[in-house]
């Protein structure tokens, strides 16, 4: 299978990318300040008119959010989910922190400001931002303490995107009544449709793109219990050839959002690796180890259950030239897997190594095809056991810095590493192989665990 030259150059993650990506983002943000400055007042004073745009800023921002967590295609594949999902909470912060400034800084000019509190007394337009105020804090406390809170996955899923629409709604609101610094026609104009783009760009991802997987189900055709408490689900198209359908393509390492047996439009989606080979995508396979709600349902999913896929997705993919190295851990394994299996399928010949680290012998997800594909590829593999059995033979401890120096010098020159696994493991063997002289243009990772 051939790669066109510009997927190849939109699928590749490099700090060019990203900064690019970051340099559009920041454009978009400022963006509403120039036409502030139209009509700007400078007898309200440089506090007040400092506070107003970083009210304007926050508002971007926020507006922003929704095309970070859309997944398509363009905000994702040149940087990576893990980094633009982890850029979008972090932007999160800022932004509220920028939304707050606004009316503390107009407190602490001007203490008459704060009778726009009394939301039974004060103006309309007041109301509207202490609203948006007051559902953004609930955003914040509702992302930050979820698990403490005992909120299922897919609740916070749903409260975060109603929360999220009526933050900026309400916002919205608030500036346009205000209307001292969107007072012409074409401003309110601007940012009505602006805000419309945002929340339509939810209405996209929310409505339109489940209809259309509606038109396009997948069946479980396999279920295959593995090694510690994984199981291997292989799926395939419910009707490949009807009218509309187009084929599903994926590159090996990438990953996709699973639904089983509800509706297309549920909100809960969920992120698995794809551990099947890319040269064979009328069926796909996802190894998912049992951790929460829908990873630990998987294991009771039948042949012929209903399943929704979203995707592919990811930058986190196999190098098309030049000796491998794979590092992974437990469960990370899977897009690893999914490499492998494209390899072989492909007659590539270059050599590859595997760097597995697990709990014991019978906790190796996927021993059986990786023994399998030893005999098809130029494959070394390297099993690393934290606690083996007495007899073990082979290596133990952790697939972490000190391993890493020890096998390093045994890797060929130019080689490229993909790693997947748990973070602190990930951190930990990327700075090791950039601190024993491998370009860091080499090593590839993604934050999965981000998603």
């Amino acid at each position: 299978m051939t790669t066109s030259p510009i997927r190849r150059l939109v699928r590749k993650r490099s700090r060019g990318a990203f900064a690019i990506w970051v340099a559009l983002y920041t454009l978009l943000v400022v963006l509403p300040l120039p036409l502030a400055l139209i009509s700007l007042d400078p007898g309200r004073g440089f506090w007040i008119n400092l506070s107003v745009a970083f009210g304007f800023v926050g508002l971007s921002m926020f507006g922003l959010q929704f095309v970070m967590a859309a997944r398509s295609f363009v905000v994702v594949h040149p940087v990576g989910m893990d980094l633009v999902l982890g850029f979008h909470r972090q932007m999160a912060y800022l932004a509220t922190f920028f939304v707050f400034a606004h009316p503390i800084i107009l407190f602490l000019v001007d203490s008459q400001f704060l009778g726009l509190l009394d939301v039974f007394t004060s103006p309309l337009r007041a109301k509207f931002a202490v609203a948006s105020w007051v559902l953004l804090l609930a955003v914040i406390v509702l992302s930050v303490f979820r698990q403490r809170l005992r909120m299922s996955y897919e609740a916070w899923q749903a409260t975060h995107a109603v929360l999220a629409v009526a933050v900026v709604l309400t916002a919205l609101l608030h500036v346009l009544m205000v209307g001292y610094y969107v007072r012409e026609w074409w401003e309110q104009l601007l940012w009505i449709v602006l805000s419309a783009a945002f929340i339509g760009l939810g209405i996209w991802v929310r409505l339109v793109k489940p209809a259309l997987r509606r038109r396009s189900p997948w069946v479980v055709e396999s279920i295959e219990h593995d090694a510690g408490d994984v199981t291997t689900i292989t799926i395939r198209m419910r009707d490949p050839h009807a009218p509309g359908m187009t084929p599903f393509h994926f590159d090996p390492g990438q990953f996709a959002w699973l639904q089983a047996r509800r509706s297309p439009f549920a909100i809960s989606y969920h992120p698995f690796s794809i551990s099947s080979s890319a040269e064979h995508t009328d069926r796909i396979r996802f190894s998912i180890k049992a951790k929460q709600r829908f990873s630990r349902e998987v294991a009771d999913l039948q042949p012929g259950d209903t399943m929704y896929v979203d995707g592919p997705f990811g930058a986190f993919v196999l190098p098309e030239t030049g000796p491998l190295v794979l590092v992974g851990a437990g469960v990370g394994v899977t897009p690893l897997l999914s490499m492998l299996e494209t390899l072989a399928d492909r007659g590539d010949a270059r050599a590859v190594q595997l760097w597995l680290g697990n709990r014991d012998e019978d906790s190796i997800p996927g021993l059986h095809d990786i023994d399998t594909l030893t005999r098809r590829l130029d494959l070394t593999v390297v099993h690393v056991l934290s606690r083996p059995t007495g007899d073990w033979p082979g290596a133990r401890g952790h697939v972490d810095a000190e391993f890493v120096r020890a096998h390093l010098s045994a890797v060929p020159t130019g080689s490229s590493f993909c790693i997947c696994g748990p973070d602190r493991m990930m951190d930990e063997v990327e700075r090791a192989l950039v601190d024993g002289g491998v370009r860091p243009s080499a090593v590839h990772s993604e934050r999965f665990g981000m998603v």
